[in-house]
C-alpha cells in the first residue's frame, strides 16, 4: 500500500465477503499440490516471512490476490510467506473478531515503522475499501503465469458459488 508519502510493507488485505473462504489452501487441503505450492513458496522466500523476516515458527502461505474493482475480478496472482503476526495483521478484520486486533496493530507499526495514526488510517481505507467490495458479485480467476506453473489451480475459481 502506498500513501502520499511512505510506501508499506505490510498492509491490511481485507476479502470482500463473497469472496470468503475462496482459496487454493480451501481447495486443495493438505494434499500434495498444495504441499508442493507451498514449500515451493517457502524456498522462495528463504523459509523466512516476507513482510518482517521472522523464521518462525509456524509460517503461512498466504494468497495473494488483485482485485479490479471495475470488471470484479479478483485474481489469485501468487502466494507469499508470512509469519502468525504479519498473517494476522493482513487479515485485520479476522485479528479484530478473534481478539487479537492490539497484536496486529502492534505488528503494523514495527513491520512499518510506523506511527499508530498511520497505522488507524491505514485501517480505515482497508474497512471502506472492505464495504465497498463487499457489495460487489466477483469472478474469481487465476493469473496465467501462476496457472502454468500449477495447472491445479483452475480448480480455485470453482470454490465461488
Amino acid at each position: 500500500m502506498k500513501t502520499k508519502t511512505k510506501t508499506y510493507r505490510l498492509v491490511p488485505e481485507l476479502i470482500p465477503a463473497p469472496l470468503w473462504g475462496v482459496s487454493a489452501y480451501r481447495v486443495f487441503g493438505k494434499t500434495k499440490p498444495w504441499k508442493e505450492i507451498r514449500q515451493e513458496t517457502l524456498e522462495n522466500a528463504g523459509d523466512r516471512c516476507e513482510s518482517c523476516d521472522a523464521d518462525g515458527p509456524q509460517l503461512a502461505c498466504h494468497d495473494k490476490w488483485r482485485y479490479d474493482d471495475k470488471t470484479r475480478v479478483a485474481t489469485l496472482i501468487g502466494f507469499e510467506i508470512r509469519c502468525i503476526l504479519c498473517h494476522s495483521a493482513t487479515h485485520i478484520g479476522r485479528a479484530i473478531e478473534l481478539g487479537f486486533e492490539q497484536d496486529a496493530i502492534k505488528q503494523l507499526r514495527r513491520v512499518n515503522r510506523c506511527t499508530e495514526r498511520e497505522v488507524g488510517e491505514m485501517i480505515a481505507a482497508a474497512m471502506s475499501q472492505w464495504e465497498k467490495r463487499s457489495k460487489k458479485k466477483w469472478t474469481v480467476t487465476v493469473a496465467p503465469a501462476l496457472l502454468k506453473r500449477y495447472p491445479r489451480l483452475e480448480e480455485v475459481p470453482l470454490m465461488l458459488r
